[in-house]
């Protein structure tokens, strides 16, 4: 058995040439981002909501509450 002696953490990183409103967009929009992170969502990423994401090809799935959006427009 290993033992740690530190939280463990990873860091990733990824080049998006892409404008910094259509990247938000693709993060908040489901519509969107099902496409290519989870496959189900009850609903855009908005300040004060309960939004529900599933993957369900891994028979997986997180509750989140929007806190803060720092959209701009």
């Amino acid at each position: 058995m290993v033992t740690l002696n530190h939280i463990p953490v990873v860091k990733s990183e990824m080049l998006i040439r892409r404008p910094v409103e259509e990247v938000f967009e693709a993060f908040i929009d489901p519509e969107i981002t099902t496409k290519f992170w989870f496959t189900k969502s009850s609903g855009r990423l908005e300040e004060g909501k309960n939004i529900r994401w599933e993957w369900e090809m891994y028979d997986v799935s997180d509750d989140l509450h929007v806190k803060k959006s720092n959209k701009t427009s």
